[in-house]
């Protein structure tokens, strides 16, 4: 999984986690009225933003031939970071974004079951364990009213391993790594049932005509309004599932991208790495990288299997447009909500 994560002011929010890797090992946090050395007033609002499963390329200030104008406008106005690493899978970067820890020291060592080994050992708990402090729990003693909507994927079965408690005010979540991005909530694998919680509880019935993506957006926007008049800055976790599989989104978007991909995919990363270069994120001299084994050059499919593989790229990429938009969406509630200037 590579993560973007895109903000007007990044450095305050590395300042952030460098605090966390100071406290993490202890849990004792003093609770303090958040009044110290400014008011809560003057203390800005962060909101962080994650994509899963979405590559640097998939945006268009890097290149990439999908519409994203809303993240590329935060990406030419904020700071980008060319070179931000991640782990290779999802729990364990999620595990270190959210406490500015090493994944091992989180619970998170590994990202499916342990092995035999590693089984009851500190650290592969599998879920984020009570050695480390979550942003949400460092920000809630700064003052902050926390919230969060989209997957977590830190926890397990029990309410305690859920962002309700471990430092989250608000929340409307995944608890798994993934599921159906329809109202069905159909599971990625059938022996482990999707779970959405609210504050905590199970969600027994997703919403009407619910799509992950713009559904996380409005819960978002809800939590920030209910909170506009609080006295207190918000620190807003909002981590879609898009563009995770499975490949679903509305039909209107998909359509903008149909026949955007008939080239293949073998095109596709050529066009891919000029744009790379041409924003100076690569090489000139880098080459264009050998195709695993496993995925035939695009001439050898036959042309129903051309077809669905374009049509199969045409929802990724709808996927990635649809996450623009809802944060165009969310980014006007703030503006108008006179709340943008000064969130980070």
């Amino acid at each position: 999984m590579l993560i973007r994560i895109i903000m007007k002011r990044i450095i305050i929010l590395l300042s952030i986690f460098i605090w966390l890797s100071a406290c993490s090992g202890d849990k004792s946090i003093h609770k303090g009225d958040g009044h110290s050395g400014s008011t809560l007033q003057d203390k800005p609002n962060v909101l962080l933003i994650v994509l899963d499963d979405a590559a640097y390329s998939d945006f268009g200030v890097y290149g990439s031939e999908i519409e994203t104008p809303n993240i590329d406008t935060l990406a030419e106005t904020g700071v980008s970071f060319s070179q931000f690493h991640v782990t290779p899978v999802c729990s364990t970067t999620r595990a270190s974004l959210i406490t500015g820890m090493d994944h091992h020291r989180t619970g998170l060592g590994t990202h499916a079951k342990a092995a035999e080994n590693q089984k009851g050992k500190p650290g592969y708990e599998g879920y984020l364990n009570n050695r480390v402090t979550t942003l949400g729990e460092a920000m809630q003693s700064a003052g902050y009213r926390t919230m969060m909507t989209g997957k977590w994927h830190l926890g397990n079965g029990d309410p305690k391993t859920w962002p309700a408690a471990r430092g989250f005010d608000d929340t409307f979540v995944l608890i798994n790594g993934g599921a159906s991005h329809w109202q069905d909530n159909l599971p990625l694998f059938p022996s482990k049932p999707s779970i959405y919680s609210r504050n905590g509880q199970v969600v027994k019935k997703l919403s009407e005509g619910f799509y992950s993506t713009t559904n996380y957006t409005s819960e978002m926007i809800d939590f920030i309004d209910a909170n506009k008049h609080s006295g207190k800055p918000f620190m807003a976790y909002l981590a879609y599932t898009a563009p995770h599989n499975p490949l679903h989104a509305p039909a209107d978007v998909i359509a903008k991208y149909k026949d955007t991909y008939k080239s293949g995919w073998d095109e596709l990363q050529k066009s891919r790495l000029a744009g790379l270069k041409a924003k100076g994120l690569i090489k000139e001299d880098v080459p264009v990288q050998p195709r695993p084994s496993f995925i035939r050059t695009w001439e050898k499919l036959n042309a129903d299997e051309q077809a669905k593989a374009v049509r199969d790229m045409a929802v990724y990429a709808a996927m990635i447009d649809v996450v623009d938009q809802n944060l165009g969406r969310l980014f006007e509630y703030l503006r108008a909500s006179g709340l943008y200037d000064n969130t980070l």
